[in-house]
């Protein structure tokens, strides 16, 4: 049952030589994205500017990406992919460069992001402006504008964004190195580059030929010379997700589904991932020195040990607790991170007699310096006492500021028991 899913493996590998099982060690390093004339940037630049000149195709591509039944469900389930991997939040400011007509654009301003919707092509966004105010409305809309990417540099101060994201579009690029050394320039320290491309073999479909016929430029993407480009633009490095496997082409019935969970791998054979790897990479570019910081945690869990064990003073009185930390996951903790979020602090709870909290912003420490995984740092907090005297608690948790305090991820606290004269 698998022949036919290998047949295509068996092809996809051999379009990628340096990711065959032999062929690779007889292959040279690959070289960078390729930099096309200036004269051809300018003409598919133009191309690109009246592809959307079409007012035959204005509904279609206003019904994005929803239009098309045969690839909504995919590219759908490849978007949502991509945004999970992200971390999207509230507040994050976002590029959406190569928007087009700016379906992504607004379903990242429906998350509550900050997003800057960007294409060359000027008509594309006439039509996204359009789509927007009958889709959006209020905060959502204000949080949305869309601006034109003329060829040579993104119109954005350095270090602006917190995160890029690229759909779809990177492929249609005729001068990549360029736009990569572009994004590593707006993007924040620490930030994300993410995207989502057709690789190995896009060429070769009908609807990339099709689309060449009208001008515009289609490139198959070899991951090597994608991760290289990337990596002299001045990014740290790429993370790449395991890619889904198109439904529509393989699936498990319940009877072989059961044994493959008891640990019977080849009922679902991992060439299949590695093929889709190449033909639909997703993944991430981070501008160093850390892919998973606080600004971008997967995990968050902290070893608090107080070192002072008890605290009796007088209504109203100054005291301090201090405190040992220690940093128990791969996620680095920064100590500055951007526009007021992302950074880790030692907090404060106060708690009554009943353990109910009196005051959840209690206090704060901050952090001396990075602390990277199994490094330890001593804190003091600076506290004031309640005017009512009586027993309380002083609770302890890391905080990530502007997303989460380390409890609402497992991490344990630590208590303080405090007596107010």
């Amino acid at each position: 049952m698998f022949l036919p899913h290998f047949g295509m493996a068996r092809k996809v590998f051999g379009s990628a030589p340096f990711f065959h099982p032999m062929r690779f060690l007889f292959t040279p390093v690959p070289p960078l994205l390729d930099e096309l004339p200036a004269e051809e940037i300018a003409r598919i630049n133009r191309n690109s500017e009246r592809y959307f000149d079409r007012p035959e195709l204005k509904e279609f591509w206003q019904n994005k990406p929803f239009s098309d039944p045969d690839s909504a469900g995919w590219n759908l389930a490849r978007f949502g992919q991509l945004i999970l991997g992200l971390g999207i939040r509230r507040g994050t400011r976002i590029l959406d460069f190569g928007c087009g007509t700016g379906w992504t654009s607004i379903m990242l301003a429906q998350m509550g992001a900050e997003v800057v919707g960007m294409d060359i092509a000027v008509k594309a966004l006439e039509i996204a402006r359009e789509t927007a105010s009958q889709t959006l409305s209020g905060e959502a809309l204000d949080r949305l504008r869309f601006e034109a990417y003329s060829g040579n540099q993104i119109p954005c101060a350095d270090q602006y964004f917190d995160t890029i994201l690229v759909f779809e579009a990177l492929h249609h690029l005729p001068n990549p190195r360029a736009l990569f050394s572009e994004f590593h320039r707006v993007l924040a320290p620490n930030g994300w580059l993410g995207f989502a491309e057709p690789g190995v073999g896009h060429m070769e479909s009908a609807a990339s030929q099709m689309e060449m016929e009208s001008g515009v430029l289609e490139q198959d993407l070899d991951l090597e010379r994608l991760h290289r480009t990337g990596r002299a633009a001045g990014f740290q490095g790429l993370e790449l997700f395991l890619p889904m496997v198109d439904a529509s082409s393989f699936s498990l019935p319940m009877t072989q589904a059961r044994w493959y969970l008891r640990g019977i791998g080849r009922l679902a054979p991992s060439y299949l991932h590695r093929a889709y790897l190449l033909v639909a990479p997703i993944g991430i570019f981070w501008k160093g020195p850390y892919f998973l910081s606080s600004l971008h945690p997967r995990h968050l869990r902290a070893r608090i040990r107080p070192l002072t064990k008890q605290v009796a003073c007088g209504a109203g009185e100054t005291f301090q607790i201090h405190a040992q930390v220690r940093n128990q996951t791969d996620t680095v903790w920064l100590k500055e991170g951007c526009r007021g979020t992302g950074y880790v602090r030692l907090g404060a709870h106060l708690l009554d007699s009943h353990q109910e909290i009196q005051n959840l912003d209690y206090g704060r420490s901050d952090l001396a310096r990075n602390l990277p995984r199994k490094e330890e740092e001593r804190l003091t907090l600076n506290l004031k006492a309640p005017e009512t005297p009586g027993e309380y608690t002083v609770r302890l948790d890391m905080v990530n500021e502007g997303k989460c305090w380390f409890e609402k991820q497992g991490s344990r606290t630590a208590d303080v028991p405090l007596h107010v004269r």
